[in-house]
């Protein structure tokens, strides 16, 4: 009797398959994925994605989370796999999750898509990663520097736990100055400590918690403008809207993220209108709200090409 090596073959296949899609499971639910990370000490790898209009989403997914390396690695390191997908079709998502998405979006500052935030089951981050890498090996590199993040971190506040008084409060610190800046207010149990040893802020982690707070609050502020004055708009409403806008314009208070926001959508108004000095006016007020950051660097050959614009109209 003749026997066929395919069937076997069919088989293996099967169960490789099996293993492969099982350790590349992506969890959908938040709670339940940081519930799973929490219970059994592992770390939670979220994926902010626009699944079906983000090609840089789409290019991560198809050539680096949908590999083989990538499957082995996420399995090795017993990741809990998050999609926190942002679709635009119609019906993909019922509208209250892609409501809590966009909550969980300004909760921790994501502005670009793909991001990838690497955190704990109690959602505290401790690395980024924003965009695609050319390859899965590029993109594992930036895994395992996160995964040394996290290691370091873990191990700095378990050498504080014996210490006392300015000893423990200068441990703490350490500990937490091994996270980049913009994820230390996370670490609200750390900070809870730091401020118990350190009534006086003298190390401002304190101040950097309240800041944190009111950026979630502006940025809620902001979307909620944005919601109240989207779609086709009358003269009246846009007048409206514009008053509003720069009377929060006017707000001491308000951070430099915000305010640049804020400058641009005025500076946008004005351009429908044509009014083109007023458009290169708040386009370098936009700017000089937060020259550093990315979002000011883009709007540098706007500004320059209606600098240009305007000289030759006068």
């Amino acid at each position: 009797m003749k026997i066929s090596f395919f069937p076997a073959i069919g088989i293996l296949s099967l169960a490789s398959a099996f293993i492969c899609s099982a350790s590349s499971s992506w969890e959908t639910d938040w709670n339940k994925a940081l519930e799973k990370a929490e219970k059994g000490g592992h770390p939670v790898l979220a994926d902010f994605t626009g699944s079906d209009w983000c090609p840089g989403c789409i290019y991560l997914r198809k050539n680096i989370f949908d590999t083989d390396a990538f499957a082995k690695y996420a399995a090795d390191h017993q990741f809990v796999l998050l999609e926190l997908d942002f679709p635009k079709a119609a019906g993909k998502m019922p509208p209250e999750q892609l409501k809590f998405h966009e909550e969980l979006m300004r909760r921790y500052g994501v502005s670009s898509f793909p991001s990838v935030l690497l955190m704990e089951g109690n959602g505290a981050p401790y690395a980024k990663i924003v965009g695609a890498t050319r390859t899965p090996e590029e993109y594992l590199k930036k895994l395992e520097a996160a995964g040394e993040t996290r290691r370091k971190l873990k191990e700095a506040v378990a050498a504080a736990l014996p210490l006392k008084g300015k000893e423990k409060l200068e441990q703490l610190v350490k500990a937490l100055n091994v996270l980049p800046e913009d994820l230390q207010p996370f670490q609200k149990e750390l900070i809870a400590e730091i401020a118990v040893l350190d009534p006086e802020d003298k190390y401002g982690f304190a101040k950097k918690s309240e800041k944190a707070a009111a950026m979630e609050k502006q940025r809620l502020m902001w979307e909620q403008f944005c919601q109240k004055y989207s779609g086709r708009l009358s003269a009246e409403e846009l007048r409206a809207a514009r008053e509003e806008a720069l009377n929060m314009l006017e707000k001491k208070d308000m951070l430099p993220p915000i305010r640049l926001k804020i400058a641009k959508y005025i500076s946008d108004g004005y351009a429908l209108e044509r009014n083109f000095p007023k458009v290169l006016e708040y386009l370098e007020i936009a700017r000089k709200a937060d020259p550093e950051s990315q979002a000011a660097k883009k709007l540098e050959p706007w500004i320059e090409n209606m600098r240009k614009f305007v000289n030759q109209e006068k």
